[in-house]
């Protein structure tokens, strides 16, 4: 079984004839074949919202604007019709943010940090202002890592802070936790900038501002 990479399509078929998929943009108006969007989905297959949540439901139901009855479920996934009338999955909205001004999208820039010969898992993370590279195991070599996906990606898309671990924090599905991740990049920006704020004192760190 080959591992599907990130950003290509994932080919999902068509629906059912008892449900339907839209690819919308993001004014809800349906987008033509070949341009990638949001899909909601709408049929039989969509119940009227989420129990005791009507804040949710009404951020991710909406009455179906296509067809008289029933709703249409925002799934945050990215995806898009083909010419043969299928659906191709291009992952998940989640995983989109803003850097720089520009979108980025984080397991994109995780693949390429996977993609090279030193690196077995990664996981990008953009906290505040700051954009992160983790990356397993602790031998990856950052500065050449750095290289590597500057010659890969925009420049907004290449991480600023990075971080090497022997092994990633998994969650109970075999995910890297990516919370754990969190805090330990929080951590250790805190020891960094501690550690240069007693060197400065000491006048051993004069580059630090």
């Amino acid at each position: 079984m080959h591992r599907h990479r990130h950003l290509t399509p994932l080919y999902i078929g068509a629906p059912t004839s008892n449900n339907r998929v839209y690819i919308l943009d993001e004014n809800l108006q349906p987008l033509p074949i070949g341009c990638i969007g949001t899909m909601w989905a709408a049929g039989a297959c969509v119940t009227s919202g989420y129990v005791n949540k009507l804040e949710l439901t009404r951020d991710r139901y909406r009455p179906d604007p296509f067809c008289n009855d029933g709703m249409t479920f925002d799934t945050g996934d990215l995806g898009r019709w083909n010419e043969h009338g299928e659906l191709e999955h291009f992952g998940r909205l989640d995983d989109q943010v803003k850097v720089k001004g520009f979108r980025v999208e984080l397991d994109g820039v995780a693949a390429v940090m996977e993609a090279h010969p030193s690196v077995t898992r990664a996981v990008s993370l953009l906290i505040g202002t700051d954009f992160w590279g983790t990356v397993s195991p602790s031998s990856a070599p950052i500065d050449e890592l750095k290289t590597f996906i500057e010659r890969r990606l925009p420049y907004y898309s290449v991480p600023s802070r990075y971080i090497s671990l022997e092994m990633f924090p998994m969650t109970s599905n075999g995910k890297a936790d990516k919370r754990s991740l969190r805090k330990g990049a929080v951590c250790s920006a805190s020891l960094l900038l501690t550690e240069h704020k007693l060197q400065a004192k000491e006048g051993t760190c004069p580059i630090f501002r």
